[in-house]
């Protein structure tokens, strides 16, 4: 049983304790005269969803005892730093994550492989969301098989709206009062606690707020959908709700970093956090007190209210354009997607909700407490979902936590920071069309 002390350990050590685990999969060194190796590297976003992903991959091996999988698995930075050099040399795995800001940049330079051979047999992609589906598309073709389904929400633990005597928000409600909210969380619970963490440095939520002035992260035709101007107002937004107390200061929200266990949420000092869906178990984990989500603001004061939130595929495999076997890769990722022992394997216990809706289906009649509370909120934002999101580029993340930061420090203007952005994602865009 993995108790909750562990949970911590494991979110502490990041990238160096995932890559610990994962040796036990196989053992290393030469292969053995018969067998074909194959490297898997990826992201995962918990202990539990890394304990799944080797499973499923071990019952592989032992169907198959020709091949041998080597997986290397981390935190999603450690994992994008590596892949970025490996690929630029040429040596790139033969299986690995995407998320859909990676697999455009991917794609684009060759080095990803089309998966248009192999649709729909073996990946038969009728039962899958739209959202997931597209952001595995790039020019037209899915380059990814969708791991899950995730989106933005809201977590919040009520506990902390309760002792205090704070509502917690309806189900639609604007920007403008989640800053009343959090400030108000703030001052009745006293020094040293913020209602919502800063959310500043996070792009998914941004995209949300965006569309809810028309604008978003980008258009459909891969191109930059918003003006500087544009994005300057959710940096200032998050400003505000520092200088009013609502979130963290700087120097408070830089202690806790990529470590889950320091979030402010998890410590008992926030009460909400702006997240995607697959941390929802890892993270409640954590917790002493139940934690549960909702969506974040849909507009702002005199809008028209209407849901801005869609699902797409976090996490998503892809093939190397030089693989050794793309074949052998196909196969891999049709156990751990369509038999039904792989899919069992590979989803239940994960933390992750699947892509395709039978998948979804199940875990809403047969997953854990947590598990079901997922799958609500996915089936509540289908009700009437906003456009999905396509892919972006690679590095979106870095740009948006440095931005913000600069911000918070001091050391830049709402409008000097998305200025910065804005020409980076323009430079990116422009290299991979040319």
């Amino acid at each position: 049983m993995t108790t909750s002390r562990t949970r911590r350990h494991f979110l502490a050590q990041g990238s160096a304790a995932i890559g610990a685990f994962a040796l036990y999969v196989g053992p290393r060194g030469a292969a053995a005269q018969g067998t074909t190796d194959i490297r898997f590297s990826g992201f995962v976003e918990s202990e539990e969803q890394l304990a799944t992903t080797l499973k499923v991959l071990k019952a592989y091996q032992a169907k198959n005892p020709d091949v041998r999988i080597m997986p290397e698995f981390s935190s999603f930075r450690s994992f994008t730093d590596k892949l970025a050099t490996e690929a630029a040399g040429g040596n790139a795995p033969d299986m690995f994550s995407v998320n859909v800001d990676l697999l455009a940049e991917y794609a684009a330079r060759g080095v990803l492989t089309p998966l248009t051979d192999w649709i729909p047999d073996p990946f038969d992609l009728s039962g899958y969301q739209d959202g997931s589906v597209f952001s595995c598309t790039y020019d037209d073709k899915i380059f990814a098989m969708p791991n899950d389904a995730i989106a933005t929400a809201m977590f919040y633990n009520p506990a902390k709206f309760e002792e205090v005597g704070v509502a917690v928000p309806d189900k639609f409600y604007t920007w403008e009062q989640l800053h009343e909210t959090a400030v108000a969380l703030g001052k009745e619970h006293g020094r040293g606690f913020w209602g919502v963490e800063d959310g500043g440095g996070n792009n998914l939520p941004c995209d949300i707020f965006l569309r809810a002035r028309g604008k978003s992260l980008f258009t459909p035709e891969h191109t930059i959908g918003f003006a500087p101007e544009d994005l300057a107002e959710w940096f200032q937004y998050w400003e505000d709700m520092r200088q009013a107390g609502g979130s963290p200061p700087a120097d408070v929200q830089a202690q806790a970093g990529d470590n889950s266990a320091s979030l402010g949420i998890v410590r008992g000092r926030a009460a909400m956090l702006v997240q995607t869906t697959d941390s929802f178990v890892g993270i409640g984990a954590l917790m002493d007190d139940p934690l549960e989500l909702m969506m974040m603001p849909n507009g702002f004061e005199g809008d028209q209210m209407r849901n801005h939130h869609y699902d797409y595929a976090g996490n998503s495999t892809g093939i190397w354009a030089n693989a050794s076997d793309k074949d052998l890769c196909v196969d891999i990722i049709r156990f751990m997607h369509f038999d039904p022992e792989g899919v069992e394997l590979y989803y239940n216990g994960s933390g992750m909700i699947p892509a395709s809706t039978a998948g979804l289906e199940n875990f809403g009649t047969n997953g854990t407490d947590a598990e079901k509370k997922l799958v609500a909120y996915l089936r509540m934002l289908r009700e009437d979902p906003a456009p999905s999101r396509r892919p972006g580029v690679g590095g979106l993340g870095g740009m948006f936590r440095r931005a913000n930061e600069a911000v918070a420090f001091g050391d830049a203007t709402a409008l000097d920071a998305a200025q910065s952005v804005a020409t980076e994602i323009e430079q990116k865009l422009s290299a991979l069309s040319n």
